[in-house]
């Protein structure tokens, strides 16, 4: 019953998004690791391991002079005391959204108005509130794993069944410094 009731509000919840995104479309500009100045980082932050592969990818993007701010996505009714965030670093859960997924946190609205030269998808599963603030965003130029919804990025990466965020990450570091650069 539950699974249904899913189906039908992520339905309704992507019908919304589709509205949204016709009065606000994108328009990719391209970022390197080069030109760019800031990045975002969405992130599954279900799993543990991923919080330290984004901490290191907020690493080596510093070494390129990239400041960045990651917000990582909890696929939980209430976030556990582990997930205290910072300025660089925020959560949100299923409580931080309503129940089509319209963000009610701040931190969520402020992801997503924020205008990164980069954002930096790290997921390898569909979740839906992960491509909602994605897709919203109005980052210049968005880079994630194919499959997962082609539609919000500008630039995939593809890779085999199984490989982890750990390949993505780097995959996705190793492209973003070679692309347009002259």
């Amino acid at each position: 019953m539950s699974n249904i009731i899913d189906t039908i509000r992520e339905k309704i919840a992507n019908f919304q998004l589709q509205r949204q995104l016709k009065k606000q479309p994108h328009k990719a500009e391209i970022y390197n690791l080069q030109t760019a100045q800031n990045a975002g980082i969405l992130f599954d932050a279900e799993n543990p391991d991923n919080l330290k592969i984004v901490k290191t990818l907020v690493n080596e993007l510093k070494e390129f002079n990239i400041k960045s701010s990651a917000l990582g996505y909890i696929h939980k009714a209430k976030r556990d005391d582990n997930y205290i965030g910072d300025q660089q670093y925020s959560y949100a859960c299923k409580k931080d959204f309503s129940f089509f997924y319209q963000p009610k946190k701040e931190v969520i609205s402020d992801f997503i108005n924020e205008p990164y030269h980069l954002l930096i998808v790290l997921v390898d599963k569909h979740l839906f509130p992960i491509d909602y603030i994605g897709s919203l965003s109005k980052a210049r130029f968005k880079a994630g794993k194919t499959g997962v919804n082609n539609e919000m990025f500008d630039f995939m990466i593809e890779l085999k069944n199984g490989v982890g965020l750990e390949e993505l990450k780097t995959h996705t570091l190793h492209y973003l410094s070679i692309i347009n650069n002259k």
